[in-house]
This record gives C-alpha cells, sequence and structure tokens, in this order.
C-alpha cells in the first residue's frame, strides 16, 4: 500500500480554551500507528500544555484545499520526549492511526545532489493551513554543533518559511523519511527591512537526520 503523507503531516498548534481559539505553531508527522509525532522542539516553545494536533483536511494531494475555510478538528496533545540538543520533540493523540507508515531511515541514505521530497504548512503561523509539496535537492552534510554534541544534518538547497519547522523530509525513492526539517540556515545579517532579514531571500534550509527520532521512541 502507498503511504499518504497527506493523513500522516499535520499542523502542531496551541489551544488558548479561555478565547476558545487555535494559533498554530508548526508542522508535525505521525511516526507510529499507537498516536505518536514529531515536531522540532522549537515549534513548541515555552508551551508545555495544551497543544494540539490539527486532523487531516485533505485526503489527496492533489485536492484543492479551500483557504477560506477556516473550521478543523483537533485533538489534544501530550509531550512524551524533548530532546533540546536535537531540537526534537515527541508529542502523542490518543487516537490510533490505521494504514501504512514510512520507515525512519537517515541522511546517511541521501547524497549530495540527490532530490528529496518536503511536506508541510508553510505561513500556517500566520493564517493559511496549506499542505504543500516541495522537492529540494540535498545540498551538503554537515554535522552542527550543539553542547559540544556533534549532530548530523543535511543542508536543502531551497527557501523554506515559518510553519514549515517539522515538516517531514523523505527519500523520493524509497518513500523513508530521512530528516525533519529544522528550519533557515541564514545567519543575521543585524539588518531588519521591514521584518525581513535580507540574508534570508537567498537562503538554504537545513533538517535533522531522523534517525535520531528513531532513538527516541
Amino acid at each position: 500500500m502507498m503511504v499518504n503523507y497527506a493523513q500522516l503531516t499535520l499542523v502542531v498548534g496551541y489551544c488558548d480554551r479561555s478565547r476558545n481559539s487555535i494559533k498554530m505553531l508548526g508542522t508535525g508527522f505521525i511516526i507510529s500507528n499507537d498516536g505518536k509525532l514529531v515536531t522540532a522542539r522549537h515549534v513548541i516553545g515555552n508551551h508545555t500544555d495544551d497543544i494540539v494536533i490539527l486532523a487531516p483536511h485533505l485526503w489527496d494531494i492533489n485536492s484543492y484545499q479551500d483557504m477560506a475555510d477556516h473550521r478543523c478538528l483537533y485533538y489534544d496533545a501530550t509531550i512524551i520526549e524533548v530532546n533540546p540538543i536535537t531540537d526534537l520533540c515527541i508529542l502523542k493523540i490518543n487516537p490510533h492511526v490505521t494504514g501504512p507508515l514510512p520507515s525512519l531511515a537517515s541522511t546517511d541514505d541521501v547524497c549530495v545532489g540527490e532530490r528529496i521530497g518536503i511536506y508541510g504548512f508553510p505561513h500556517c503561523v500566520t493564517g493559511p493551513r496549506v499542505l504543500t509539496y516541495q522537492e529540494a535537492d540535498v545540498g551538503a552534510k554537515v554535522l552542527m554543533e550543539t553542547n559540544s554534541v556533534k549532530i548530523k544534518h543535511a543542508i536543502l538547497n531551497i527557501q523554506t518559511r515559518p510553519g514549515q519547522s517539522g515538516s517531514v523530509v523523505i527519500n523520493r525513492l524509497s518513500g523513508s523519511i530521512v530528516g525533519l526539517l529544522i528550519g533557515t540556515y541564514a545567519a543575521d545579517s543585524g539588518i531588519d527591512i521591514e521584518g525581513i532579514n535580507p540574508q534570508e531571500l537567498n537562503q538554504t534550509s537545513y533538517c535533522i537526520s531522523a534517525h535520531y527520532i528513531q532513538e527516541m521512541i
């Protein structure tokens, strides 16, 4: 059976119960049939309670998504584990997930110059919830150091936007998950032009190897 990434890639949000509203924070994706998801730790930020997962709003990625339809069904999520060094967060929702899931692989399994696929929700933090598929080339493999620990990442030749953090990065040939999108790979220029860092206008992005997710579950 084919993996349906439109059903596995979901919005991570925060529920303001006093206002009965949801703030979309970023992207996450299902990694187990018992309802575990993963996202980037920085997507959750300081929110430890009232994290929710928006249920899939389409079955087929080829369907037209109605941007004027703001209705949503959401599930309460529990934070299972956080790794601040790898910037990963495992969440759990109660509904179990049926159907096939892609295997968790590693950035070791893709070569520089190889094409990868990305499913995520660019710009969801500003309102639109549009599941978007993109492709990019792997530009480099790097070790990024955090707290004296060197972590495997891949540099992707694509410009990504707020909301895409936590997106699933897949090997287009095998369909396996090779990474999780962390975000932009651009230095702070120290210049702000109407809220835009000029360094981000021609940026690359980076993802962490998916084998670190496997180590957490």
